[in-house]
């Protein structure tokens, strides 16, 4: 499988495949390929809500969100490089999907969530039996301890930012099929982002497939904003988001802390692509869900909902395409009991390590 990427910044090339070049530390791609575009996937489908806006809805693949493709993609490497185990942090989305993706290729996967999520998001993770540990109130902790967890135990890190070079370059599959379904390279294309390869990356599966580059159209949630308020301060560079984290569109609630600079490099690919980032507070997320699902009979969960605020706010004319990322049943199902976190003996046992906890206690005490 090629890996080999090249930074961003500095052009180093890397054999490995590293997302973050070793020189300078910024953000490092792989190469764009000449790949036939080929329409099958998640749907396309045409929305009533305005002329030439097109969705591509997410929530059909296997567990509900895009990052199916990522952890597919990612755990598929990871057997292949021989790992003995994987560790992903989530805030909800990217475990279930790598707690699948793992399963099917017999991969041992830890998680880590923030200590603040939801119960009900978890729930898939207990139906698949996996190993999970909390930490942290916000995404950014839980991605710190992640981290280091998998280079103390040779695991491998199925990261959903820029870090894991697959998954931008998994994300390309999006705007391949795109460009297939739709029969020409849209103007634009929007999603929602906490970092934003999903984006960047579905720009790229366009060019690959042989279109013009669309403009990127990002959306967040005005509770935690970093990358937005950067662009609408013309600032150069994203700062991590300091203020409280006040929005219930968890998955794209990111403080950012420690990564900054990858949404700096998705801040740049939006602003020379023509593009723009915009948040909204959660009651015009919810309306633009309560659209979704009463104009065009799609659910989505809060945050994938402003993709559509960032499609319908664009001024350009064309195809524009709102990359809905998520299904929005983790919103719509409640649980009525606690979940304790699951017990991690097995998860060790599979992938031969030891004093997890240990470690995690030591970590933490030393990061405090």
């Amino acid at each position: 499988m090629e890996l080999t990427t090249r930074c961003t910044r500095c052009s180093n090339l890397d054999a490995e495949g590293a997302g973050v070049c070793h020189v300078c530390g910024d953000v490092a791609l792989r190469p764009l390929r000449d790949v036939v575009s080929t329409a099958a996937g998640t749907p396309l489908i045409r929305s009533r809500l305005a002329q030439d806006l097109w969705l591509k809805v997410e929530g059909a693949n296997p567990t509900g969100t895009f990052k199916d493709r990522v952890m597919a993609h990612l755990a598929g490497e990871a057997v292949d490089q021989g790992f003995p185990g994987a560790i992903v942090a989530s805030s909800g989305n990217a475990a279930v999907a790598a707690s699948a993706a793992c399963l099917q290729r017999g991969l041992p996967l830890l998680v880590v969530v923030p200590a603040t999520l939801d119960d009900a998001k978890l729930r898939p993770l207990r139906l698949r039996g996996t190993a999970l540990l909390r930490h942290g109130q916000d995404p950014s902790e839980a991605y710190a301890l992640a981290r280091f967890l998998a280079e103390r135990f040779g695991l491998k890190e199925l990261a959903s930012t820029f870090h894991s070079s697959g998954t931008e370059y998994a994300c390309r599959e999006i705007g391949r099929e795109i460009l297939a379904q739709l029969g020409q390279a849209p103007r634009a294309v929007a999603a929602a982002i906490s970092v934003g390869p999903v984006l960047i990356g579905t720009g790229n599966g366009v060019v690959e497939a042989g279109g013009a580059l669309p403009a990127l159209l990002a959306g967040q949630a005005a509770g935690c904003a970093p990358i937005a308020a950067a662009f609408a301060s013309a600032a150069e560079r994203v700062a991590p988001w300091t203020a409280p984290v006040e929005t219930s569109a968890g998955s794209i609630a990111d403080r950012l802390s420690g990564y900054a600079h990858e949404a700096t490099f998705a801040l740049e690919a939006i602003r020379s692509s023509g593009g723009s980032v915009n948040a909204w507070a959660d009651d015009d997320l919810h309306r633009y869900r309560e659209l979704l699902a009463t104009t065009d009979g799609i659910d989505v969960e809060l945050a994938s909902a402003a993709a559509l605020g960032a499609a319908l706010d664009w001024r350009g004319s064309g195809p524009v395409v709102a990359v809905l990322t998520g299904a929005g049943w983790r919103d719509t199902l409640t649980g009525d009991r606690p979940l304790p976190n699951t017990d991690t003996e097995a998860f060790q046992l599979a992938a031969g390590i030891e004093n997890l906890h240990e470690e995690v206690e030591q970590w933490t005490n030393s990061s405090s």
